[in-house]
């Protein structure tokens, strides 16, 4: 009754966060289709937009372990979307805000070859952020190390090894995968190149050190039940799967 009661207020919870979300996005959008653009309000809604997706974020990974297996699928792209929305938007206000900001240049022919270049630049971070591959990456808590092999495989497929995203793009989306223990590894890091690998490397050294892989599988094959009898084949199906991923 109290988990259920707990889930409901999460989701009532989630629910105004992300009439929140869609609001501000909404005054962005408007905002940068204004012909008299206001940069100082740009800068704001673009303040309030990170305050508010944060906890968004954060009631979303406290509600995942909640939701039946046959709702998971489902709620995970509703909440992608969401994050994918709030990316998409950040980073043409922040273009904008970047283009104003931005120092003058005495030489004409230097502008022109500066704008050009940035123009090109801006328009392939726009695809990029339309075309990042659907794959279904399940995000990492760190509450199970034997999880680190299958979340960093899907993520490096669709993320790390895309080409076409640069490091800082990674790092948001990176961040946007993990929870629990796992996004505290990385908390503390400003959202850099240097620091997307520096990030990646720590959750390396502490999720996939062979010691810690070997122990957790051994406290899964010390935790099995003992068969019951010849004919127990779910449980003997287990201890095979559990002893074949140890080899």
């Amino acid at each position: 009754m109290a988990e259920a009661q707990s889930f409901e207020l999460l989701k009532t919870k989630r629910n105004s966060l992300r009439t929140a979300v869609t609001k501000i996005v909404n005054e962005l959008e408007a905002e940068l289709s204004n012909s008299d653009l206001n940069v100082d309000r740009l800068c704001e809604l673009v303040e309030i937009l990170c305050i508010k997706f944060e906890p968004l974020t954060l009631v979303d990974q406290q509600m995942e372990p909640l939701f039946k297996p046959e709702e998971f699928d489902a709620e995970f792209e509703i909440a992608e979307k969401y994050r994918e929305k709030v990316l998409l938007w950040q980073f043409r206000a922040k273009k904008k805000i970047n283009e104003f900001s931005k120092p003058p240049v005495t030489s004409p022919s230097l502008q022109t070859t500066l704008s050009q270049s940035q123009d090109e630049h801006f328009r392939n971070s726009d695809n990029i952020r339309i075309k990042v591959p659907k794959y279904h990456i399940t995000r990492f808590h760190g509450d199970d190390a034997l999880k680190w092999l299958t979340f960093w495989n899907s993520f490096e497929t669709a993320v790390h090894n895309n080409e076409s995203l640069n490091k800082v793009d990674k790092f948001n989306y990176l961040k946007a995968h993990l929870g629990g223990s796992a996004l505290n590894t990385v908390e503390g890091f400003p959202i850099s190149a240097k620091a997307y690998d520096e990030a990646v490397e720590l959750l390396k050294n502490r999720f996939a050190n062979p010691e810690i892989l070997i122990q957790a599988h051994m406290n899964k094959i010390l935790s099995l039940q003992p068969l019951k009898n010849s004919n127990d084949l779910r449980s003997f199906r287990k201890f095979v799967l559990i002893t074949v991923m140890f080899n």
